[in-house]
């Protein structure tokens, strides 16, 4: 008989480790508090158009790319469909009233980069060789074996602003480079640059959108699952775990009903785990560890879906920043000035022409702007904060509406998420976008390891290695291989797999 593992959560990490499980013959159960699976990857209707919760856009598909082999060994790869952004801009960065682009491939990176400050040329080369060769030295990050857990080198941890200016000597250019921040919930001198690397050339490499939303990837491995004798139950929300002798013995879900596995791996962000388990099972150090990490920034999200053929679909992620100071510092705004900065993203549907159906305008917002409602739950918040909510939204659109002029008018429908929307939905800790904060100082601190004191209880998702796309399926991979006894035996065959 298969031995059974219960995952809580179906989220990108908990969807990712049932497709593995299943190849290695164990069945996975799924339990999901909400009415959809996917997590980060679970789009919503709303007035006739699909939205995406979380994962906007994508790369790790080109050619030997981590999730194009990931995919592939899955059997998946054929069910994925991608629109490849922008060669020569797959980002565009506005400050001010300067625009720069940001060009997929290392060598088109550094020419476009180059143009612009001629100057910098070599210190430019130098720089994005650095930054690869951190990359090239983390193993899971290639799907290489691990041999030593101790792969970041005293390069890799430093500030990642320290690291920008130790090669760039330009000062505008040294806050370009840290564009991306918004994606890791970077610090200039907080963040490692192991972290600042491993996103800048995750995109570098091939970034891209998923036609029609990302839906169908999360739709596609649970069919997987449920092919090869996996369940997936959905809301249900499990608020207890009994343990017993160190190990857990079930779980139970809020309607009631219990169910019991060989192996249970945890989806949901460690401290709130934490809540589900008896204080006397759970060593007080580890769990209070738990609950102080400090957690990366929230979001503020607006939906628009367009009037028919009136604001052009962008073939890149559009950002843009009040003035060069604000790339660093966009989270320490004031709310009277708010936004300093955004990202817009146009979707791409199925038979995509020159003119958009929706976007999403993504801004860092700090969760403490909507605490006082936090004992609340999606749709009755009060009349309080739905003005508060609108007026933030409102400001938004004016802030875009300043940088495209015929945004506001371009807009059919407009609706909007805030801190605690991202929170309830994807169950993060205070709306958190990408878990647990890494600080260079205290990095062993958030390394948070699969394999936890009770026996038959594993961790998986954004807080135990990585976050996004790219981290949590590479997570997955760690806490499966932990349970299966051979970590690098399943690197290897996803690896070699032809």
């Amino acid at each position: 008989m298969n031995k059974t593992v219960i995952i809580i959560g179906g989220g990108i990490g908990g969807l990712f480790s049932a497709c593995l499980l299943c190849k290695e013959g164990y069945k996975p159960i799924i339990m999901e508090q909400h009415g959809k699976i996917g997590g980060g990857l679970h789009c919503f209707e709303r007035y006739g158009e699909l939205f995406e919760s979380g994962i906007h856009f994508v790369s790790g598909f080109e050619e030997k790319g981590p999730l194009r082999k990931l995919f592939s060994y899955l059997n998946l790869l054929d069910k994925i469909h991608l629109k490849t952004l922008d060669k020569h801009g797959f980002d565009i960065i506005q400050i001010g009233s300067e625009k720069f682009n940001i060009g997929i491939g290392k060598e088109n990176f550094i020419r476009i980069f180059s143009k612009s400050f001629p100057e910098e040329s070599q210190h430019i080369r130098e720089y994005i060789d650095v930054l690869y060769t951190i990359c090239d030295h983390i193993p899971l990050f290639n799907l290489q074996p691990i041999s030593d857990v101790n792969y970041l080198t005293e390069d890799a941890l430093i500030p990642v602003g320290q690291f920008i200016n130790k090669y760039i000597k330009d000062e505008k250019l040294q806050k370009i480079l840290a564009w991306n921040n918004p994606l890791y919930g970077g610090n200039e001198e907080q963040t490692p640059v192991y972290i600042h690397a491993i996103i800048t050339k995750f995109y570098i490499e091939g970034a891209s959108r998923f036609i029609g939303g990302s839906q169908h990837v999360a739709d596609a491995m649970a069919t997987m699952i449920i092919h090869m004798g996996g369940e997936i139950h959905l809301n249900k929300e499990i608020v207890n775990i009994e343990v017993d002798n160190k190990k857990i013995t079930k779980v139970i879900a809020k309607d009631g009903s219990e169910y019991k596995a060989d192996y249970y791996i945890s989806d949901i962000h460690p401290s709130l785990l934490m809540d589900l388990i008896h204080t006397e099972n759970i060593q007080k150090a580890y769990r209070e560890r738990l609950k102080q990490l400090k957690n990366t920034y929230s979001s503020f999200l607006v939906y628009v879906k367009f009037k028919p053929n009136h604001f052009p679909y962008l073939n890149h992620n559009y950002y843009y920043y009040n003035n060069y100071d604000m790339i660093w510092n966009t989270i320490n705004y004031h709310l009277d000035d708010f936004p300093s900065g955004f990202i817009l993203m146009t979707s791409p549907s199925k038979n995509q022409g020159k003119y958009a159906n929706k976007a999403i305008v993504h801004c860092i917002m700090r969760y403490e702007n909507f605490q006082q409602w936090e004992n609340t739950y999606i749709g009755k918040r009060g009349l309080a904060y739905e003005s508060f909510k609108k007026e933030i939204e409102n400001k938004i659109i004016d802030k875009v509406n300043e940088v495209f002029p015929n945004f506001e008018a371009s807009i059919d429908k407009v609706f909007s998420g805030s801190p605690l929307t991202i929170r309830d939905y994807l169950r993060s800790k205070d709306g958190s976008l990408y878990g647990y904060k890494k600080i260079y100082e205290t990095i062993f601190q958030t390394r948070i390891l699969p394999r936890t004191k009770i026996e038959n209880l594993f961790l998986t998702g954004q807080n135990i290695n990585l976050h996004g796309i790219l981290g949590v399926p590479l997570s997955a991979i760690i806490t499966v291989g932990i349970i299966i006894g051979d970590v690098n035996y399943l690197i290897n065959k996803i690896n070699n797999n032809q």
